[in-house]
């Protein structure tokens, strides 16, 4: 993860340093007042059953080889 140099005004600075709790870097406060911009995979740990993930993946893995067999199919057929 890299990151940028912004440059805020003065009360905008302020207001974002006021939400700022111990132990929170900047970045910190800006994901917790508006939301991480991606989910972390974390996230999803456990949301499935092992059997409702294992039929997941073979469902997304069946979607996989059937759009690679139509592109292998020649044009007209």
């Amino acid at each position: 993860m890299g990151s940028k140099t912004i440059s805020l005004d003065d009360d905008a600075y302020e207001a974002l340093k006021n939400q700022k709790r111990p132990g929170e870097s900047f970045s910190d406060v800006i994901h917790r007042v508006f939301g991480p911009t991606q989910p972390r995979i974390s996230e999803f740990h456990g949301l499935l059953s092992e059997e409702a993930a294992e039929e997941l993946a073979n469902v997304v893995q069946k979607m996989k080889d059937e759009d690679v067999n139509s592109q292998r199919e020649p044009v007209g057929a």
